[in-house]
């Protein structure tokens, strides 16, 4: 069964990472290898090094464009194995005075254990609002 309160806190520990631009918060929450799909391009992760270079400079871009937090709604969870869960994200970027600039949707596998919760796979998602 899903918990979702893990999978939520989870995410808003990931969403703290993002909107910090803490490299290693945001490579921490990665499974490896990973997996990442998007319109225009799929690319497999191998490593910790791999996710810091991915996000490299992206809460610097947000920052510049007025955003300051990420911030994760799940929407949806499921359990696909033992071990697996699948999750629908709705991200809100937010501005100083908490309000919302832009969104966008992703999905996840996450590989949840006692210890821990790790991300398998991103897809990029439709927003549904």
């Amino acid at each position: 069964m899903v918990d979702r309160t893990a999978i939520q806190d989870f995410f808003d520990i990931y969403g703290r990472a993002l909107s910090e631009g803490d490299l290693d918060g945001i490579a921490a929450c990665y499974s490896y290898p990973a997996f990442v799909a998007g319109d225009a391009q799929s690319m497999a992760i191998g490593a910790p090094n791999e996710v810091k270079e991915a996000f490299s400079g992206a809460a610097e871009e947000y920052h510049r464009q007025g955003l300051v937090r990420a911030v994760p709604q799940v929407r949806a969870a499921e359990t696909l194995t033992d071990s697996l869960v699948w999750a629908d994200v709705r991200w809100s970027y937010t501005d100083r005075e908490d309000a919302e600039q832009d969104s966008s949707t992703f999905r996840y596998v996450l590989r949840v254990t006692a210890e821990s919760v790790r991300i398998c796979v991103v897809a990029a998602a439709s927003s549904r609002g």
